[in-house]
């Protein structure tokens, strides 16, 4: 239990701790050469932590491309810019299945993204295959690469510490 210190009543009575009486803010610094000193209280700091943190928490909502931006992977496409992408699509054709060259068996499929013809490649050997099929939605996140003639996305995985992770929502579910 905490105790509080209360002024003495008069000369002779010391300072003594009293039961039940709220505990003056404790006051911290930091000292440094050519740093001013500052004081910071408790609830300084809880004021801080819930001004900052509605904002933070909104920040790293956008962090993982867990937003779908189509708008974004045109642009991208228009400009030949190879870039991380989160697109809605629509799967219009099923491929057979790359052999492994090395880097793993990846299940292919064809999508249109408002309209634009994108291959799929998603690496099996490092993440579960997907259950797509013509006329179903996904939602795919991973690294696009503008071939000419021939757009793809792929690293549609998990981290591998060479790429960002990627992953395919189909129904809910997501693979990665």
């Amino acid at each position: 239990m905490r105790m509080a210190m209360t002024a003495p009543q008069d000369r002779g009575q010391a300072d003594r701790p009293t039961r039940g009486a709220p505990a003056p803010p404790v006051a911290r610094s930091w000292h440094g050469a050519g740093v001013r000193k500052l004081a910071v209280t408790r609830s300084s700091w809880r004021r801080a932590l819930l001004t900052a943190a509605p904002g933070a928490l909104a920040a790293l909502a956008g962090c993982g491309g867990d937003s779908v931006d189509n708008a974004a992977f045109a642009s991208d496409l228009r400009d030949a810019r190879p870039a991380e992408v989160t697109v809605q699509a629509t799967v219009t054709a099923l491929e057979a299945d790359s052999p492994d060259r090395g880097d793993g068996v990846h299940q292919r499929f064809v999508v249109s993204v408002d309209g634009t013809r994108v291959e799929i490649d998603h690496n099996i050997s490092l993440a579960p295959r997907v259950p797509v099929a013509t006329g179903r939605v996904v939602v795919v996140h991973g690294q696009f690469e503008p071939d000419p003639g021939h757009p793809v996305i792929h690293y549609t995985h998990h981290a591998t510490g060479k790429h960002e992770g990627g992953w395919i929502d189909l129904g809910g579910t997501r693979y990665e």
